[in-house]
């Protein structure tokens, strides 16, 4: 056995039925020779698969390092606490057995400890394992932690720290803080943990960025982790909040303002609750009514903590300005001023203008005539405390309640314009271009840039300069027509290519592989997204898939659904922005208009066959039909 370091590290390791992943790990521990910590501490929660066994035979096979203990089924919380217990190191790192180290993992940390054995904790570099993927991948919403090297910060502002697998942590003070992994939670219990330990220290926490340690994290291609299975539990929605958070923050509100990287973690924990709701692939169906409800609640208690140019300011992670006001609402301070233009597409002369109110009937002046179409709170559990208007006015506007208008850049979707404009009441200078809509990332990093320099620079996004933005800029405008529809519904989409073809030229793209129509694009090709970029019109029978249907299109967007829509189906349609929609029941006109879609840009035909499309087509178009240079009629502008 090796001579026990002076900075001697314990490993404790929650294990439960991850038999299919431990040899990774087991392999990722024996790749790290004679560094391997002198405690490693696996805890058998209770498996029902060959994990203990395999673990067994690990231990006997030549490191007397290393034990087994077996307890009953309490939990990973509870798992962690009784290897906590049994630890004898100077720190401590909760790895979880699914994950992998990479090649140094331990002698990187060690040699960073050694040099500075006086930090509240040490962070190692988190990466991605994306199965199938098995490359780890710097892809983490929080790497920009570690593009200045291995350093040393203090913890403020965007700068905080929410893992326990990727951090060591000094045993002795975080046995005196009593602070202990909540049980009964399957997310956020690492984040209280840390919360409850750096709380404890009565003092800004000085935190170590490893970045030569670096630590895999695996996402299972199955699903099957607890992160993966917390969004059907309500404890997450609801405990998390008012038995987790808000006690820590109202301890930490006592004794003074509350911690500025504590204020950054409330957000980031937003950040995976209030915009995602608005994500069909993450909307918590599971929770009723009365769940709803005490989950905003727990929210409330929980963001009164966070002050209003912590809120404005707050950069880790893409949070939408609308999440943010939806926040201000919730704790009843004044919404920041905005008005928000959507660029016409193809037929239309006039402009649609988004805006908010804690009104559920607000009124708007303008200094161009308009008419107010559709009034809707964002569907975020079930709150009615936010509400965005539609309102749709002459090109000549520019003013709404005395306040300018923000008009979207090329290729910018509404979420990117709106954060441009909370960039600008921050007073941020220099060129940023926002994340697009659904991503976490804010920046790219600089990676040369250095512990004693800036540690992330404002980048340039490919969001405005992506395939599709270039190609609707530089291109000339086409007359193209373009049908998009899952392989199953080939045939129907042919009628309709065929009863189009009176109009304009009809372009058509399977959306997926599969039986193809003659002369098909194939959804996603090159060719496909050059004809998107050109189209004035994008009719589609569906909601999803790559590329994003929120693409950089200059034509007009026509969504045909199949009707009997409930609320999934509409949170889809909302990734789509629509101009327009054909539905064959009329029952779907109040699940369009909870994302925004006004009854005038709904038509209802009951015969959802190709002739009767293109009529509702041609007949909503008709008042914008114009005549070309060479004499022939076209839908576009």
């Amino acid at each position: 056995m090796a001579t026990r370091s002076a900075h001697s590290i314990s490993v404790i390791i929650p294990v439960f039925d991850v038999a299919a992943y431990l040899p990774d790990f087991l392999s990722s521990l024996e790749a790290q020779g004679d560094h391997l910590p002198d405690d490693v501490i696996f805890v058998d929660d209770g498996s029902t698969d060959e994990s203990g066994a395999l673990i067994q035979a690990w231990v006997e096979s030549g490191h007397p390092q290393a034990q087994l203990i077996r307890t009953t089924n309490m939990g990973v919380s509870a798992a962690r606490s009784t290897g906590m217990d049994s630890g004898s190191g100077d720190w401590a790192l909760f790895l979880d057995p699914d994950d992998v180290l990479a090649p140094g993992y331990f002698a990187a940390l060690r040699e960073f400890l050694a040099a500075h054995p006086d930090v509240d904790l040490a962070a190692t570099n988190l990466l991605r394992l994306q199965e199938p993927d098995r490359h780890l991948r710097d892809t983490h919403p929080l790497r920009f932690r570690f593009a200045g090297g291995n350093r040393v910060t203090e913890l403020s502002d965007d700068v905080f720290v929410m893992n326990a697998a990727s951090v060591a942590f000094p045993m002795a003070p975080v046995r005196e803080s009593g602070a202990r992994f909540r049980t009964g939670l399957h997310a956020s219990e690492d984040a209280l943990f840390v919360v409850e330990y750096l709380l404890s220290l009565g003092r800004a926490p000085r935190a170590g960025f490893v970045s030569d340690a670096r630590y895999g994290y695996r996402k299972r291609e199955a699903r099957t982790s607890a992160v993966d299975r917390y969004r059907s539990d309500p404890s997450t929605y609801t405990v998390r909040f008012h038995e987790g958070y808000a006690p820590l923050l109202e301890s930490a509100a006592a004794r003074g303002p509350v911690p500025s990287w504590l204020q950054s973690m409330v957000l980031y924990e937003m950040q995976w609750l209030l915009p995602v709701q608005m994500d069909p692939r993450r909307y918590a169906a599971d929770l009723d009514s009365a769940q709803r409800f005490e989950t905003l609640a727990g929210l409330k208690k929980c963001l009164m903590h966070v002050d209003d140019d912590h809120l404005l300011n707050y950069d880790a992670s893409a949070l939408p300005l609308e999440s943010r006001l939806l926040i201000l609402a919730l704790t009843d301070r004044p919404l920041w001023p905005g008005a928000f233009a959507t660029m016409p597409h193809g037929w239309r002369e006039d402009v649609d203008i988004i805006t908010y109110s804690t009104r559920s009937e607000p009124d708007f002046r303008t200094d161009a005539p308009s008419r107010r179409l559709v009034v809707w709170a964002p569907d975020v559990f079930g709150q009615r405390v936010l509400f965005a208007t539609r309102l749709r006015a002459d090109r000549r506007v520019r003013k709404v309640d005395g306040h300018n208008i923000v008009w979207p850049r090329p290729g910018e979707s509404l979420s990117q314009t709106q954060d441009r404009h909370r960039r600008r009441l921050a007073g941020f200078q220099g060129t940023f271009l926002p994340a697009q809509e659904g991503e976490v990332y804010v920046r790219r990093t600089r990676p040369w840039a250095r512990a004693t320099g800036p540690i992330r620079r404002e980048a340039r996004r490919r969001g405005l300069w992506s395939k599709d933005a270039m190609i609707g800029r530089i291109l000339r405008p086409g007359r193209t027509i373009l049908v998009e529809h899952p392989a199953d519904d080939s045939e129907r989409s042919a009628e309709l290519v065929t009863a189009l073809q009176r109009v304009s030229r009809v372009a058509h793209a399977d959306a997926q592989s599969g039986p193809h129509v003659p002369g098909a694009l194939r959804f996603g090709s090159f060719t496909h997204r050059v004809v998107r970029a050109r189209a004035r019109m994008l009719i589609s029978s569906r909601t999803t898939g790559r590329p994003s249907l929120r693409a950089r299109l200059r034509g007009v967007r026509v969504l045909v659904t199949s009707g009997n829509l409930d609320t999934i189906d509409a949170l889809s349609i909302r990734r789509f922005t629509p101009d327009f929609v054909i539905t064959p029941e009329e029952v779907d006109l109040p699940f369009l208009a909870g994302i925004g879609l006004a009854a005038v840009d709904v038509a209802i035909v009951k015969e959802r066959q190709a002739a009767s499309v293109a009529s509702a087509l041609a007949r909503r178009a008709s008042s914008y039909t114009r005549v070309s240079s060479e004499g022939g009629s076209h839908l576009g502008a």
